[in-house]
């Protein structure tokens, strides 16, 4: 449900802001979704007790010591008009992955059984980024399965190949032959 918020937020913030200053405030909204983890900053913002203003405040002054720009500023003040202080998390993977999109540059997770050395995970990074016509940037995350799988969420790629599922395929082949 915050992610579907978020995401209109996101799309209205980008629409009124060049693609350098979506830059800076993807900078703020890090450092406001970092503060999010720290119970003392939740509980400000959270708290029925302190008016919006001092949330506000608090925010602009305490936490990003006033260096947000007006256009940001007012963002900060209409999510704490509607009460949505608590989508900082949100708001900074949202428009992460919007930037992302806007330089076509994307996140691809690549979960193997066994690491692989740097001069692989390359050479696999520029032979997809190039099918695909994106920038990729390979993570590698090793699990105990026997396979290797590719994925890019915000495109919606996967690539996958189990010895497992291939093994299966050729017994229900070589059942159909006979």
């Amino acid at each position: 449900m915050k992610d579907l918020i978020a995401k209109r937020y996101i799309k209205a913030l980008a629409s009124v802001v060049s693609q350098k200053e979506l830059e800076e405030i993807v900078l703020f909204l890090g450092k406001l979704a970092g503060a999010n983890s720290i119970s003392k900053f939740r509980d400000i913002i959270e708290s029925p007790y302190v008016s919006t203003a001092q949330k506000v405040d608090f925010i602009l002054e305490r936490v990003l010591d006033n260096s947000a720009n007006a256009k940001f500023s007012n963002f900060i003040k209409v999510l704490a008009e509607h009460k949505r202080l608590d989508l900082f998390e949100e708001l900074y993977s949202g428009l992460s992955s919007h930037l992302a999109t806007l330089n076509k540059e994307y996140i691809a997770q690549l979960i193997v059984n066994e690491g692989y050395d740097e001069s692989v995970l390359k050479e696999i990074e520029s032979k997809f980024s190039k099918k695909l016509g994106v920038n990729l940037l390979l993570k590698q995350q090793v699990v105990a399965s026997v396979g290797i799988k590719l994925v890019v969420e915000d495109l919606g790629v996967e690539v996958s190949f189990s010895q497992e599922k291939f093994v299966n395929d050729l017994r229900n082949h070589i059942l159909k032959a006979f």
